[in-house]
């Protein structure tokens, strides 16, 4: 290796003055100091307003985990409407709305289920899509199957209307064509109970049969010789009036005082005997919307002892349970008929409340061993209920 002939200082110049550096350093200091452009602040914003999204949603569906609630957080009870119409607004953001007299009655409702029926009246359904919970409302003549959309179910006496607005349903019935039909936005569908049997007229006269021989008891009233006078017209007057139209379009308008004037109690019973569970249940409604409790036993004790085998007799127990104990005081009575609204398989989402009520009946009758009983089994099936604080308090009646 050969050595260097001078020493490498002598070669070593350095070409920047001091006064050079200083610039230098003086423009890496401006630099490090700058505000470096926010190039990522729209990102991040975006970021942060989907995790807001997710946050919200997650704590949405927490909220409405369980049983679908009323929207301040109550239970779901029957829904009537009186003489102004009504809207409803659930847990999940689904709102009901209720024409005037409209009558909707929960029968299941879970995390992944909501169903009900409804009895009588108009009621527009905004299910909020993508919700957790399959709907499915029974509207008499046919069932509405639907996870998110809006549609009306207008239901009067002897036929049904169903209107989708946006979103599709699913229709099953016997008097739906081919058993089932898909509606979608825009679509209408009309049923009626009976296609051969014209249905009723508009106004408040009866639609005589041609001829006496159809066997209806508006022919038989027809061909009763004119006996008894003004009398006999009058009471015939009066019958007419009950077995036409008016007390009908009265209740579904809310007007059940008048539709109770309308009847009679008389006239209530008389109908009681002829008509059909659709019917029945709105004549209890009458009675008991208009004050008359006691008259509203007969019908649903009709649906009880000859439409057992209805869908609908559990809940006719279930009321018939319900009035004993509310509004008459007959609590021995009250707890028979909740006892038929278990025996005859009340729908699961009204089961705990039939058997909590049915704790409270044996205990106000004064029947401790039958109320121990029965406040046994509501804890074997639901050992952590909501109704167990009133049960505890129940069972200490004297």
């Amino acid at each position: 290796m050969s050595e260097t002939r001078y020493p490498l200082k002598d070669y070593l110049v350095d070409p920047v003055d001091e006064a050079a550096i200083h610039r230098i350093g003086e423009r890496i200091d401006s630099r490090m100091h700058r505000p470096r452009p926010r190039r990522f602040l729209p990102l991040a914003l975006v970021g942060v307003t989907a995790m807001a999204a997710i946050i919200l949603t997650a704590s949405r569906i927490h909220l409405d985990a369980g049983p679908l609630r009323f929207s301040d957080g109550r239970e779901l009870v029957t829904m009537d409407a009186g003489a102004v119409a009504r809207e409803i607004a659930l847990s999940d953001g689904s709102r009901i709305r209720l024409s005037p007299g409209a009558h909707v009655e929960p029968l299941e409702s879970s995390g992944t289920t909501f169903s009900a029926i409804v009895t009588q009246g108009r009621a527009d359904f905004d299910v909020r899509p993508g919700g957790p919970r399959h709907w499915v409302i029974e509207c008499g003549l046919a069932t509405v199957e639907v996870i998110g959309t809006e549609f009306t179910c207008d239901r009067a006496f002897g036929r049904l209307r169903l209107v989708v607005y946006h979103g599709a349903v699913l229709v099953r019935g016997e008097r739906v064509p081919d058993r089932a039909r898909r509606l979608s936005a825009g679509e209408t569908l009309e049923l009626a109970e009976d296609a051969r049997r014209p249905l009723p007229v508009a106004d408040d006269t009866l639609a005589l049969p041609a001829s006496p021989e159809s066997g209806s008891s508006a022919g038989s009233l027809a061909a009763e010789p004119s006996v008894g006078g003004a009398k006999g017209e009058e009471a015939r007057s009066r019958a007419r009036l009950a077995t036409d139209r008016g007390w009908r379009d009265l209740a579904r308008h809310g007007r059940h005082g008048e539709a109770f004037a309308a009847l009679g109690t008389e006239g209530l019973r008389r109908e009681a005997k002829r008509l059909g569970v659709n019917d029945l249940f709105a004549l209890a409604d009458v009675a008991r919307l208009s004050g008359h409790p006691a008259d509203a036993v007969v019908p649903l004790e009709r649906i009880l002892a000859e439409f057992a085998s209805d869908a609908r007799a559990p809940l006719a127990a279930f009321a018939l349970g319900r009035l004993e104990l509310d509004s008459l005081g007959q609590a021995q009575a009250a707890a028979s008929a909740f006892r038929r609204a278990l025996a005859l398989g009340i729908p699961s989402g009204l089961r705990e409340d039939v058997r909590a009520r049915l704790v409270e009946a044996y205990a106000r009758s004064g029947d401790a061993g039958a109320a121990r009983r029965a406040a046994d089994a509501y804890l074997d099936e639901f050992p952590h209920g909501r109704h167990v604080q009133a049960i505890q308090g129940w069972l200490r009646l004297p």
